[in-house]
């Protein structure tokens, strides 16, 4: 249980101001044209816990090439080989998706905000903390499959999110598992030494 926990961030510190000005000096490196100041923002107020990415893509009809290089006959192909990295370089590091579907019909209800009828899918993404999407951003492996994410998405938005209510928690779930195992394990020690004194 306690291998669970380190995994799962229950242990995870805040983000120091000599680690913000690493992350930020690596990512101005990578991304010289970039304004950071959102990402020193961003960091800075670090709390050491989770962050739920909540995300809304629209694939192309057909992916595009970047940096003249393509990733697949189709756009779903493209995002597949960047999520090929993504996905297990977030697994080891107690991040996981909670929740990823296709859009049925266009959007039912919005304002505020121009060409945002129209979307592929939805997905929640948990990230065991800010330090892990920072690392994963400033890793110069990922610049290589983020091109395949750019290849297959037409448009995006995404923004971070603290969990307020949640009827699904994977600690929780564990947990419960490890409890009803020892309770298992404990009426079977119980049942074999009832059979020896028979």
């Amino acid at each position: 249980m306690l291998l669970f926990l380190i995994w799962h961030g229950a242990f995870e510190s805040p983000i120091s101001p000599a680690e913000v000005d690493l992350y930020v000096e690596r990512y101005q490196v990578q991304h010289p044209e970039a304004d950071t100041n959102n990402l020193r923002n961003f960091l800075e107020e670090d709390d050491g816990k989770p962050v739920v990415m909540v995300n809304n893509i629209k694939l192309y009809d057909t992916p595009i090439e970047v940096n003249g290089q393509s990733f697949g006959a189709t756009s779903e192909e493209a995002l597949s080989e960047y999520t090929s990295f993504v996905i297990p370089y977030l697994i080891k590091r107690g991040s996981y998706p909670l929740y990823s579907g296709n859009a049925v019909f266009e959007s039912m209800e919005k304002w505020g905000i121009e060409n945002a009828e129209e979307w592929s899918s939805g997905a929640l993404m948990r990230y065991r903390s800010r330090r892990v999407m920072i690392e994963m951003a400033t890793d110069p492996v990922f610049d290589q499959f983020h091109d395949a994410k750019l290849s297959a998405i037409e448009k995006t938005f995404a923004f971070p999110a603290t969990t307020v209510v949640s009827t699904g928690n994977l600690a929780l779930t564990v947990g419960l598992g490890l409890l009803s195992l020892a309770f298992g394990m404990q009426l079977l020690i119980n049942s074999k030494e009832n059979e020896i004194r028979d």
